[in-house]
């Protein structure tokens, strides 16, 4: 075992860091954001299938090497996460990639953009339009 691995911290020890290093209020607004367009997403019906959360949590698993449940559990347990916790991050990112395609929808009428890198960029500025708006309100 690490030293990395033997210290003990607590939840005030990081909110303090990150408010002294300047990352908590960019930390705070990504997580403002992701709830209003998870809340938008499901004001449109927008939902998130068994399969996809499925294929999204198999990926969660592959990239972060873990092959078993237990791995995952143990995992999840190290950073004081749940299943439950996971699930409902993975849901809410694929909420948000439905809003997002749905937006593309209904900004991309007269196909201005005819690249992938192109696409991309109007997908993330519909996105960011949208939380814009939805901000102002």
């Amino acid at each position: 075992m690490s030293k990395k691995d033997e210290i003990k911290l607590n939840v005030s020890d990081v909110v303090n860091y990150t408010k002294l290093s300047g990352a908590f209020s960019s930390a705070l607004e990504e997580v403002v954001r992701r709830n209003i367009a998870v809340e938008e997403a499901k004001n449109r019906g927008l939902t998130a299938s068994d399969e996809e959360l499925q294929r999204s949590a198999d990926l969660f698993r592959q990239m972060n090497n873990l092959r078993t449940a237990d791995a995952t559990d143990e995992w999840l347990a190290g950073r004081g996460l749940t299943l439950d916790i996971l699930e409902n991050f993975l849901e809410e990112n694929i909420l948000i990639y439905e809003l997002k395609r749905q937006l593309v929808k209904e900004y991309d009428k007269k196909e201005f953009f005819s690249t992938p890198t192109r696409k991309n960029a109007l997908i993330e500025a519909a996105y960011n339009a949208f939380l814009a708006d939805a901000a102002a309100k």
